[in-house]
């Protein structure tokens, strides 16, 4: 497979491990509960701009908006929220190769865990979940209805081989934008079928940065 391939499908991954820090507070406010022992609880909801730097393959990756809602304890600074983030499908063409359209979501592990210091607000707060490609295809034969399948070049459980953890810090501003970073370690994947060599040695590996900003949507 040529190195340009190899960019490509590099490309498609990045964008997959993108939204996945975006999934840091990925615990939905109800299970909140109204805080602790009826603490008084702010809730609230943010637009969210997300940038990855996928440093292996030196990729930035922007993908679309997303709304962060979430919940704080105004006595413990416990929170917890949630992102409304689709699955996500990504084109490109490079000259030699043609054109490759992938889709990917992200899978939660655990709880989201993190805290806001209520005297100068910073946060902290880390998630653990799973990167899968649903699916990727040669764009020239874009997914048809039964009997006629997708050319899926990934089959149906390329995933992640464990699970991501990311620990994301930075200072809320509750009535303004926010901006909050991390570094976080890409595992590789497994049960790709034929693209599973040429994703793992593009991708996986340690020093990947997340940028995350929000504002009040």
């Amino acid at each position: 497979m040529s190195k340009r391939t190899h960019r490509t499908i590099a490309g498609f991954v990045a964008l997959a491990a993108a939204l996945a820090p975006a999934v840091l507070f990925a615990q939905p406010a109800s299970a909140f509960n109204g805080g602790k022992h009826g603490d008084p609880v702010h809730f609230f909801k943010y637009k969210l701009l997300a940038t990855t730097l996928i440093k292996r393959s030196n990729l930035i990756v922007e993908p679309q908006p997303g709304i962060f809602r979430g919940a704080i304890d105004l006595k413990t600074g416990e929170l917890v929220g949630d992102v409304a983030l689709p699955s996500t499908t990504f084109t490109q063409t490079e000259a030699g190769v043609g054109t490759v359209t992938t889709t990917s979501e992200t899978i939660n592990t655990k709880l989201t865990h993190g805290h806001v210091n209520l005297k100068t607000f910073q946060v902290t707060a880390t998630s653990t979940f799973n990167i899968h490609i649903i699916s990727m295809y040669p764009a020239g034969t874009p997914p048809l209805p039964p009997p006629f399948p997708p050319v899926n070049l990934v089959g149906d459980s390329c995933m992640t081989t464990s699970p991501i953890t990311v620990t994301m810090s930075g200072k809320a501003n509750l009535a303004g934008t926010s901006t909050f970073t991390g570094v976080f370690t890409i595992p590789g994947f497994w049960n790709c079928q034929g693209m599973t060599d040429a994703i793992n040695q593009q991708i996986p590996g340690p020093g990947n940065t997340f940028t995350a900003t929000v504002s009040p949507s």
